[in-house]
C-alpha cells in the first residue's frame, strides 16, 4: 500500500538534515582528529540509513520477516563497528555511542525513528514492536496531543503525522514502575478547523444527566439520523462543549488554538510496567467507559446499592475520539482475556476496551515485552473536516457489478466515508447516497469484496500486509465530479480501479453519481476457488502460488 501524497523528497531531506544536526558541527578549519571523527560519522550514519532503507524495500517486496530481521541486525552491527572506529579518532569530539543503560545509542535511535517516519509516509504501516520499549505512533492525518493525568513527562507531548515517540519500560525511563501510566489522546485543530467542526452544535452532550455512548455515535435508528456526533467526539472537548464554551476566543474553548487539553477526555491507554507481586509482568489496557449499550452506561455511583469500585459519576466522559490499536512483540508472552493477539478500538463500542470500571480487559505480558500503540490504524482515520465554505456534494455510489460472483457475496462493494463509517452496496444496481466534501485526500474508499491476490508478490499470510485481500482504493472527487484515484490507505490489496471500472458524472447542482462496473476479465480473476487468507474462521485458506487466478488470467492486471 502506498499513500497518494505530495512529493515528499523535501520532507525526507529535512528529516535527514535534522538527524545529522545532532552531530556537533566542526568549528575548526583544520583536519583535526575531531573533525575527521565527525566526517566519518556523517558518512557512516548515511550508510546506516541506506542499509535500513534497503531492508524496508525488501520487506515491501515480500521478503520473509525472519530474513528481514537478520538483515536489520546486520545493519546495526555494521553501524556499531563503524561508530566505534570513528570514536577511536577522537572520542572527545564525537557523540558518545552509549547513552542510558538499556537504551539504544542516541544516533542509532534517531536513525530508527527516521526510518519509522519514512515507512509511515510510504506505506502507512506502524513501527515494529521493540522488546523493552513502548512506542506511540501517529498514523492520523493530523497532529495529536498526548495528555496524561499520571505523568508530567508524558503530558503535553505533540506527535506529528507519521511521527512517533518511545518510552523504555524498564526502570530509569519516563514510565513509573509498578504503577499505571495513563495516555490520553486528542487531535490538535486550528481555529478554521474548529469553525468547521461546529462543536457548539453537539446537542446530545448538552442534554442534562449522565453521558452515554450514543452521544459519541452517529445515530440512525430511534434518534434523529444524520447528526455529526462522530465529528464532535473526534475534535471537540466534551466538558466545554456540554457547557457551551465553544468560541475560539474563549479561555476554555471546545477546540482550536486555545483548546483546553485538561486530561479529562480522549481515547485512553494504560501501561503498568514491571508490576505484579514479583515485578515481572507488564499490564496494558484500553478504556472507553461505554457501558453495555448506547443508552446503557455504567452504573452511577449515586444509584442505590452501587458498587463503589464499579461505578461512575454522572459527568464522566466516554473515553473515545481517536481510533487506536496495540501490537506486542510476542503475543505468546501475553494473556488476552478477550482473545486475540493485540488490542483494537476503532469505534466507541469496541469490546477490546474496558466498558465499565471492573470489566475484565486487562492484558498481562511478561516484563520486557515491546508495545506499539498506533493512532488511526490502517484505514481508520479521523473524520475529515471540510474547509470553511467548502461545498458539500450529494454523492450516489451505484454498484453495477454482476449479481453473481465466484466468491459468495463477493461482488458487494464496501464504501468507506470520511466520518469513519462503512456501508455495503449490493451488486446488480444497488446504491447508497451520502453527503460531504470529499475533495481532499483520502476522499472516499471503495472496496470490492472478492478475494484477490495482492498487487505485489507476497506469501499467503494474515499480515500485515494481508494476502490475499479485497481490492481497495481511495477516490478524491471534485466539485465538478471529477475522480482522482489513489491506492488504498492500508495494505497491498489490488487497486479497485484495476479490477473494475469506476466512473463519475455530474447529475445536478452539487450532485454526483459514481458507478462501479465490470472490467472483464479481471473482476472475476479471484484467487483459485476464491480461497481466503489464513484468518480465524476461514475454512478455504489459500496455499498459493501467488498470481494463479480462478479464470487463469495473468496477475496482476496489465
Amino acid at each position: 500500500m502506498k499513500h497518494f501524497l505530495p512529493d515528499y523528497r523535501a520532507y525526507f531531506r529535512s528529516l535527514i538534515y535534522g538527524l545529522l544536526l545532532i552531530i556537533p558541527v566542526a568549528q575548526a578549519a583544520e583536519h583535526s582528529p575531531r573533525t575527521k571523527c565527525q566526517a566519518k560519522l556523517y558518512r557512516r550514519t548515511g550508510d546506516y540509513l541506506h542499509c535500513l532503507m534497503t531492508v524496508e524495500a525488501a520487506r515491501a517486496k515480500g521478503r520473509k520477516p525472519l530474513k528481514n530481521d537478520r538483515a536489520r541486525d546486520a545493519c546495526a552491527k555494521a553501524h556499531k563497528k563503524a561508530y566505534d572506529a570513528a570514536l577511536k579518532l577522537s572520542a572527545a569530539g564525537c557523540p558518545f555511542a552509549g547513552g542510558e543503560p538499556g537504551a539504544p545509542p542516541p544516533l542509532e535511535q534517531e536513525v530508527r525513528q527516521t526510518v519509522d517516519k519514512i515507512r509511515g509516509i510510504v506505506s502507512g504501516e506502524p513501527p515494529e514492536p521493540v522488546d523493552g520499549q513502548l512506542t506511540v505512533y501517529n498514523n492520523c492525518n493530523t497532529k495529536i496531543k498526548i495528555m496524561s493525568p499520571t505523568s508530567s513527562a508524558i503530558d503535553g507531548t505533540t506527535l506529528q503525522s507519521f511521527g512517533s515517540t518511545a518510552y523504555r519500560t524498564a526502570s530509569g525511563g519516563d514510565l513509573a514502575q509498578n504503577a499505571a501510566n495513563t495516555f490520553m489522546f486528542a487531535p490538535i485543530t486550528s481555529d478554521d478547523q474548529c469553525t468547521s467542526a461546529q462543536c457548539g452544535d453537539w446537542a446530545d452532550i448538552q442534554t442534562a444527566g449522565q453521558r452515554m455512548g450514543y452521544m459519541w455515535m452517529d445515530n440512525s435508528s430511534d434518534d434523529p439520523p444524520g447528526n455529526n456526533n462522530l465529528v464532535y467526539a473526534a475534535y471537540c472537548q466534551p466538558t466545554n462543549a456540554a457547557a457551551g464554551q465553544c468560541t475560539t476566543t474563549s479561555t476554555t474553548p471546545c477546540c482550536g488554538s486555545q483548546m483546553n487539553f485538561d486530561r479529562t477526555f480522549g481515547t485512553t491507554f494504560e501501561i503498568t510496567p514491571n508490576g505484579g507481586t514479583a515485578n515481572n509482568q507488564d499490564f496494558i489496557d484500553l478504556s472507553t467507559n461505554f457501558g453495555s449499550g448506547p443508552k446503557n452506561p455504567p452504573t452511577l455511583c449515586s444509584a442505590p446499592g452501587a458498587d463503589p469500585n464499579n461505578c461512575v459519576t454522572a459527568n464522566a466522559n466516554i473515553f473515545f475520539n481517536v481510533p487506536i490499536s496495540v501490537a506486542v512483540s510476542n503475543s505468546a508472552n501475553c494473556t488476552f482475556p478477550q482473545g486475540g493477539s493485540g488490542l483494537s478500538c476503532t469505534e466507541v463500542s469496541c469490546t477490546d476496551a474496558y466498558q465499565y470500571p471492573e470489566d475484565d480487559k486487562q492484558v498481562a505480558c511478561s516484563a520486557g515485552t515491546g508495545y506499539v500503540v498506533t493512532l488511526c490504524p490502517g484505514t481508520h482515520q479521523l473524520p475529515v473536516l471540510a474547509q470553511v465554505g467548502a461545498t458539500r456534494n450529494t454523492i450516489t455510489v451505484k454498484n453495477n457489478l454482476n449479481s453473481s460472483s465466484p466468491c459468495a457475496n463477493g461482488n458487494t462493494v464496501s464504501l468507506f466515508t470520511s466520518d469513519g463509517g462503512q456501508k455495503v452496496i449490493q451488486p446488480g444496481g444497488g446504491s447508497v447516497t451520502i453527503q460531504g466534501d470529499y475533495s481532499a485526500y483520502p476522499g472516499l474508499g471503495l472496496q470490492v469484496n472478492n478475494w484477490y491476490w495482492t498487487s505485489v508478490n507476497l506469501p499467503v499470510q494474515k499480515g500485515p500486509p494481508q494476502n490475499p485481500d479485497n481490492s481497495g482504493a481511495q477516490f478524491v472527487i471534485s466539485e465538478q465530479c471529477t475522480l482522482s484515484p489513489a491506492p488504498p490507505v492500508y495494505g497491498k490489496g489490488i487497486e479497485t480501479y484495476e479490477i473494475s471500472s469506476v466512473t463519475a458524472q455530474k447529475t445536478g447542482t452539487n450532485e454526483c453519481l459514481i458507478t462501479i462496473g465490470e472490467k472483464p476479465p479481471y473482476t472475476d480473476a479471484v484467487t483459485p476457488s476464491c480461497c481466503a487468507p489464513p484468518l480465524p474462521g476461514m475454512g478455504n485458506v489459500c496455499s498459493g502460488p501467488w498470481g494463479a487466478t480462478n479464470n487463469q488470467q495473468p496477475w496482476p492486471p496489465q
